[in-house]
C-alpha cells in the first residue's frame, strides 16, 4: 500500500552502489521545511553533536532503482531527481512511499530511512544557477571540465557532487550515474590537484612554522605548515593507536589513497583552499587523533574541520621542534608515535635547507 508524503529536500540526492552498476537513487528528505533549510555540514560543524546527529538521523532517503547509464536517457523520476540536484534553495516534493529500507553509507555517513518511491515530483518553483544550467547542458564538455567550471564561479563541492552523482557532467555518451562516496572523492581530488598544479606550486614559500587547531565530534584536528615547498600527510590515529596515514611530496599523488581514503581528498582540497587564499604554498601535515568510540559521520566532518582550524589566526614558530612541542598538548596519544609515522617529518629531518649553510 502506497502512502503519499509531502517532504522537503534542501536539496540532495543520495546515490547508493551495493548492487553497482544498478544504484538507488532518491533526495534526501525532511518532514518540515525549517530543518531541511538548517541541516547541511556547513552548519553541522558549528553545532552540538547530539543536535547535529538528531538532524542528520531525521533524514529521510527516498529513492528509486536505476542503471547506471540511465542517466543518459532518464525517465520522469530520473528527470525529477536532476532537476532537484541543481536547485539551490529548500525544495518541497510529492512522493509515493512504500518498502521500507535502511540506507548506510559511512563515507556520506548516512544511516537513515529509506522508502522505495516510483514517483517523486517537485511542486515548488526552482532556481538553478547559470553556471550549472549551462554547464549540465553542455554535453560536449568533459566531465572534469565541468567540475572545474562550476567550482571556480560557485566554490560548493557539494553542489557539484549533486549534480555529477546524478549523470549531469560530461560528454552525453559518457554520463553515468556516479555513486554518492565516488563522486565526494573525485571532486574534492579534481578541485585540489587543480589548485596545486595550477596555482600552489608557483606561489612563495611560508616564512615561518604554522600549527592551527580544531576539535569537534570526538576528532581533534591538528594542521602543521612546514616551511618548505609543496607536500601533503594525512595521519590518523585512534586513541587505540590504529594507524591510516597518504602523503605526496612536491606533486600530487597519482595512486588512490588506500589507507586514508576519502578524507585525505577532502583533508587536502580544505588545505589548498587556503593557501590559494594566503597565496602561499607549504608542507603539510594534518594529524587526526580520533576517539575510539567515534562513528563515521562522513568525510564532511574532515573537510568543515579543517576549514574551521585555518579560519583562524595560527600560532607560529621559529622551529619545527616548538611547533611539534605545541602540538603536543592537544593529543592523548604521545607526540613521539605521531613523529614516528609521519614521512614528511623523517625527510624533513635529513634534509639540509640553504640557511643551514649561512
Amino acid at each position: 500500500m502506497q502512502n503519499k508524503k509531502q517532504l522537503y529536500s534542501n536539496p540532495k540526492n543520495f546515490v547508493f552502489e551495493k548492487n553497482y552498476p544498478y544504484l538507488s537513487l532518491g533526495p534526501t528528505t525532511y518532514l518540515r521545511k525549517d530543518v531541511a533549510q538548517r541541516s547541511s555540514p556547513k552548519k553541522w560543524i558549528d553545532k552540538d553533536f547530539n543536535e547535529a546527529k538528531k538532524e542528520k538521523n531525521s533524514q529521510i532517503i527516498v529513492y528509486n532503482n536505476f542503471n547506471k547509464t540511465s542517466a543518459r536517457y532518464p525517465n520522469k523520476a530520473l528527470e525529477e531527481m536532476q532537476l532537484l540536484s541543481q536547485s539551490l534553495r529548500t525544495t518541497e516534493i510529492e512522493a509515493e512511499i512504500n518498502k521500507f529500507t535502511r540506507v548506510v553509507d559511512d563515507v556520506s555517513g548516512i544511516n537513515n530511512y529509506g522508502y522505495l518511491s516510483k514517483n517523486i515530483k517537485i511542486i515548488d518553483n526552482i532556481r538553478v544557477p547559470k553556471v550549472i544550467d549551462k554547464t549540465v547542458n553542455d554535453t560536449d564538455l568533459k566531465a572534469v571540465d565541468g567540475v572545474l567550471k562550476i567550482y571556480n564561479r560557485m566554490s560548493d563541492v557539494y553542489k557539484i557532487q549533486d549534480v555529477f552523482s546524478v549523470g549531469l557532467l560530461g560528454l552525453k555518451k559518457n554520463r553515468v550515474l556516479v555513486p554518492t562516496k565516488w563522486t565526494i572523492t573525485s571532486v574534492d581530488d579534481i578541485v585540489s590537484k587543480k589548485l596545486i598544479v595550477d596555482k600552489l606550486l608557483y606561489f612563495p614559500v611560508i616564512d615561518d612554522y604554522q600549527v592551527f587547531y580544531y576539535k569537534a565530534y570526538k576528532n581533534k584536528f591538528v594542521v602543521l605548515l612546514l616551511p618548505e615547498n609543496w607536500g601533503f600527510e594525512n595521519i590518523e590515529i585512534t586513541t587505540d593507536l590504529k594507524v591510516s596515514k597518504d602523503h605526496e611530496i612536491s606533486f600530487p599523488r597519482k595512486e588512490y589513497a588506500f589507507s586514508v581514503t576519502g578524507g585525505y581528498y577532502s583533508t587536502r582540497l580544505s588545505v589548498c583552499e587556503y593557501l590559494e587564499k594566503i597565496k602561499k604554498q607549504a608542507r603539510v601535515i594534518v594529524f587526526r587523533e580520533i576517539d575510539n568510540d567515534y562513528k563515521s559521520e562522513g568525510v564532511w566532518l574532515v573537510r568543515e574541520s579543517v576549514k574551521k582550524a585555518m579560519k583562524e589566526a595560527p600560532k607560529t614558530f621559529e622551529d619545527l621542534s616548538c611547533a611539534l612541542k605545541e602540538i603536543s598538548k592537544y593529543f592523548v596519544v604521545d607526540i613521539n608515535f605521531y613523529k614516528k609515522q609521519s614521512k614528511i617529518l623523517e625527510e624533513f629531518k635529513k634534509q639540509k635547507r640553504m640557511v643551514d649553510y649561512f
